[in-house]
């Protein structure tokens, strides 16, 4: 197994030139002070925190463990907690002024207009840890390879695949969607009814190491999928229609001007369409910046915290995490 210095010369001999970016810091309003106040553990060393972050009405609204879901402003002020005991929510997302947040033990909550939420009837048991939206329909998937779908009023329909291992993470655009699971395993639908199962181990064995999975983003030309290799380091795939994929090398450059290798494990990844950069959060308060550019990724460490979620509107980044870490980030670092 490479040492990270190998893995480094590796990658430098065979792969491409690095080129050194422009160092730069991200600009950050920085609430902890607010946040540790507010928090009802009290505690920086309480393992939970927020799970999940997603745009909401002209700020943004994050949901976790203890059964909070807050609505945050863009400069990362809470203007309004609730919480739902005995939950732990794993994901959130937002459609026009609607909110689904659902968690362990098939837990799901919508809301209505007026921002109240109901309970709405999962069709299973399991933890459902990711969720998105597909020409109209919610897709949520869970532990154990189940697959639920809805319209968020009624009851949700539910589907179990032949699957190895926990689907973590489902992303959709037009076109059609994908999940992964922590095995490995890449699932995609054009119809949201009939789901292709790829091992991408399987397929890729003697081209890239094992892969776990974490996270899948979808975008109008291309998807991202986050994970862990076998020796527990970060991977980045990218495709364009997910026949054919690629890894993307996680060198950056740090402040001593030495090139680093990337070791922390991704938990989310966005696009912004307008500057094409991917941006990666991380456990260890990391933030990975990557631009079209191969060797000009950059790296900004903005918490001690494991950083969970990530998401953007017009005005700001904003990053939730551990001990409900909130960051609110510039577009432009």
């Amino acid at each position: 197994m490479l040492s990270h210095p190998q893995r480094i010369l590796f990658l430098l001999m065979g792969c491409f030139t690095l080129i050194l970016p422009v160092k730069s810091k991200p600009y950050i309003i920085d609430n902890e002070d607010f946040l540790y106040s507010f928090s009802l553990q009290g505690n920086r060393q309480y393992s939970g925190g927020y799970k999940a972050v997603a745009r909401y009405e002209d700020g943004f609204i994050a949901a976790g463990t203890d059964g909070r879901i807050d609505r945050i402003t863009i400069s990362g002020t809470i203007t309004k907690s609730e919480i739902f005991p005995g939950e732990k929510f794993n994901c959130v997302i937002t459609h026009d002024k609607i909110i689904i947040a659902a968690g362990d033990r098939g837990t799901l909550l919508s809301s209505n207009e007026t921002g109240i939420f109901h309970k709405v009837d999962s069709n299973t048991g399991e933890n459902i840890n990711s969720l998105s939206l597909f020409r109209g329909i919610i897709i949520g998937v869970t532990d154990h390879g189940e697959i639920i779908s809805g319209d968020g009023k009624g009851s949700f329909k539910k589907t179990r695949l032949p699957l190895k291992g926990n689907i973590v993470s489902v992303s959709a655009r037009e076109s059609d969607c994908f999940g992964v699971t922590d095995e490995g395993e890449i699932i995609r639908t054009a119809d949201g009814i009939k789901w292709d199962i790829i091992d991408f181990n399987k397929v890729y064995s003697g081209y890239y190491k094992t892969s776990y999975f974490t996270k899948v983003l979808m975008t109008d030309n291309r998807i991202a999928i986050a994970g862990i290799d076998n020796d527990g380091s970060p991977v980045l795939i990218l495709s364009t229609l997910g026949n054919v994929w690629t890894e993307r090398p996680l060198i950056y450059t740090d402040d001593q001007g030495h090139k680093v290798v990337l070791e922390d494990s991704p938990n989310d990844i966005i696009y912004n369409d307008s500057e094409d950069l991917f941006y990666m959060v991380c456990n260890k308060g990391k933030v990975m910046q990557l631009p079209a550019c191969n060797q000009c990724n950059k790296v900004a460490v903005i918490s001690t915290e494991d950083l969970e979620g990530i998401t953007f509107n017009d005005k700001m980044m904003m990053i939730v995490g551990g001990n409900f870490l909130i960051k609110a980030v510039s577009l432009k670092w």
